[in-house]
């Protein structure tokens, strides 16, 4: 049997619970209405946000995701200015 997930879950996360883990935790860790530089967590205490969870939230997001892919193409090559042919004599 398959439960559903809190969350829809994006196609570039590699690791489900830690992606998941870190949802709720970042998602628990939010700031306050009223004094938005600080965290509206209990656990947190007053703490200016980001708090230490929802930064290390941030980072597991990061870690559950596959990078984004680098662009390809082709790297720009300058002619070279002198001549190289005819200076390897055998």
């Amino acid at each position: 049997m398959v439960s559903p997930h809190r969350r829809a879950i994006p196609r570039a996360v590699t690791d489900v619970l830690l992606w998941l883990l870190a949802s709720d935790v970042a998602a628990a860790h939010q700031p306050q209405p009223h004094w938005p530089d600080r965290c509206g967590n209990l656990r947190c205490a007053g703490q200016a946000y980001p708090c230490p969870p929802a930064r290390d939230a941030h980072r597991a997001h990061q870690a559950a995701s596959r990078p984004q892919p680098r662009p390809r193409g082709r790297a720009q090559v300058s002619t070279p200015t002198y001549q190289v042919t005819g200076w390897f004599q055998p």
